[in-house]
Order: structure tokens, then sequence, then C-alpha cells
């Protein structure tokens, strides 16, 4: 038992640096944000002001917050479903073993490494109500321009299509690897019983990479949730609010009306969906087929 002692020292002397940067970097923060709520500050003045649930009681009262909330999930469940959906698709596309799928596999990913600063300053220009590559094309068609950022019905839709095809690629890759994990002895088994392509899609390779499909899931929701960059680039969460999610928002009333308590409050609910959400998606793994 005493020559464990000295081993056992040694390892939590190995994990001690990352437990320091994990508690310095992510947990202080979340404490500190959450103390944060409960004052009243401008970040100009020496000290926050304690003024309990006060930040709490306005924001449940708060039509624009309520709002932010239909924007996020708006935009989440648009982006995870068509991202999976594009992704799922281009993969199936994609699994014979040549040199020209390897080629589309490294352009559909390319956008994932891009910066999302200059994508959204090449999609800025893409969507130019006048001199926009995607107009011109609508005018090769006679279709009029269209004002895709500047107007309400379809500012957030446009966001969601340009972070759809930022993200494809890497949807694109990893239901690929999951499809070509796939037993070929469990294709070929179907295909011989009857089934056609129709079938063997839905009733083996769904199921089989249904563990990605769910991991997906989560990394898209946690992703969707976090959207800022290009929404602070392309619209500023508007117009008239119709792109202002729950992290715009928290920025605009932390940063912008510099009402830093109330801001860490809306991060504090924000954290709580998010928290709430992924304990849904936890009960739904149960469907799950790991087998």
């Amino acid at each position: 038992m005493q020559e464990n002692i000295p081993k056992r020292a040694l390892g939590y002397a190995f994990i001690l640096p990352a437990f320091i940067l994990l508690g310095l970097f992510r947990l202080y923060p979340i404490l500190r944000n959450f103390i944060l709520s409960f004052t009243s500050w401008d970040m100009v003045t020496a000290d926050p002001r304690f003024i309990g649930i006060a930040n709490y009681l306005e924001l449940f009262s708060d039509e624009d917050f309520f709002s932010s909330i239909v924007v996020t999930l708006e935009y989440a469940v648009s982006f995870i479903v068509l991202s999976l959906v594009v992704g799922l698709a281009l993969s199936l596309c994609m699994t014979a073993k040549n040199k020209m799928n390897i080629f589309y596999r490294t352009v559909f990913f390319s956008p994932t490494v891009t910066s999302m600063v200059a994508m959204s300053a090449v999609w800025l220009f893409i969507y130019h109500p006048q001199y926009g590559s995607l107009n011109s094309i609508l005018g090769m068609l006679g279709i009029q321009p269209v004002r895709w950022l500047n107007t309400m019905d379809t500012a957030l839709p446009s966001l969601v299509m340009m972070n759809v095809w930022k993200r494809m690629g890497f949807c694109t890759v990893v239901y690929l690897g999951a499809l070509l994990g796939i037993s070929s002895e469990t294709v070929e088994a179907a295909r011989i019983d009857g089934a056609n392509e129709w079938q063997l899609l839905w009733h083996i390779k769904l199921p089989l990479i249904s563990p990605t499909t769910f991991m997906l899931v989560i990394l898209m929701t946690i992703e969707s949730f976090q959207v800022f960059t290009q929404i602070n680039v392309m619209t500023q969460g508007g117009p008239n609010g119709s792109t202002t999610n729950l992290v715009t928002y928290m920025y605009m009333q932390a940063f912008d009306q510099f009402r830093v308590g109330y801001g860490s409050a809306i991060a504090v609910v924000l954290l709580a969906i998010v928290l709430l959400i992924y304990l849904i998606q936890m009960y739904f793994e149960r469907f799950v087929n790991y087998d």
C-alpha cells in the first residue's frame, strides 16, 4: 500500500496542471459570471453592486429576451436538420473509393477550417442586393433581386444557409467514416434477401450509423447555441431583431448597454437551456443502436 502512494501522488502531479488550467479558464469564469448575475455593474464603477434576483425578474418580463430565445431555437432546429441531411446525402454519394471522391471530400471539408470572419465577409458579398452573385444568378432566371440580409423573412434563413454550407463538410466526412465502417457482409446479406437501396438505407445503414448521428446532433446543438461571429459581422442582430439570438442579445446588453449583470443573467439562463436540451438528448440515447 505504501508503495502505491508515491505512484498515486505522481499521477496527481501529472494531472494537476490540467486541473489548474481547467479551473482557471473554465470553472472560475462560470462561477464569476453566476455571481455577477446578481449584481448591477457597468464596467466603469469600481465594484459591482449586489441587487439580488432583480436581473432575473427583469429578464423574465423582457419581450426581447423571449424573442431571442425563439430566434435561437429556430436557428438551431434549421441548422441541425439541414446540416445532417445534407451531410448524409453527400456522404452517400462519395462512398466509392476513387480519386474524384477524394478530391470532393477535400473540397467539401475546406470551408470547415476556414475563418468564420472571412467566410462571413465572402457571404456578405454573395448576398449583396445589387452586386451579389446570388442575385446575379436569380436575375439570369428572370427573378427580381432579393434583399437577403435586410428583410425579416430572409435574414435568418440566409444565415442558416451560410452556416450549413460551412459545416456540411464536417458532417459529410464524419458520416462517410461511419458508412465505410459498415460491414460489407451485412450489406450483401440484405441485398441477397431482396432489399432495395431505400430499404438498405432505412433498415440497415441508418440504424448502424445512429451513434454517429447522435454525436453530430449533440455537437451541432452546442455549436448552434454559440453562434455569434457571423451574426455580428453580417447582420448585427437585425433587421428588427430577427437575427438576435441569445448570445448576441447577451453581448448587446453587456458590452453595448454596459449592463454586465444583466448580460451575465442571460448567460446563466443560456447555460440552463443548453443543459436542459442535453438532458433531453441523453434521454433519447436509449434509441441509439450501439450493436
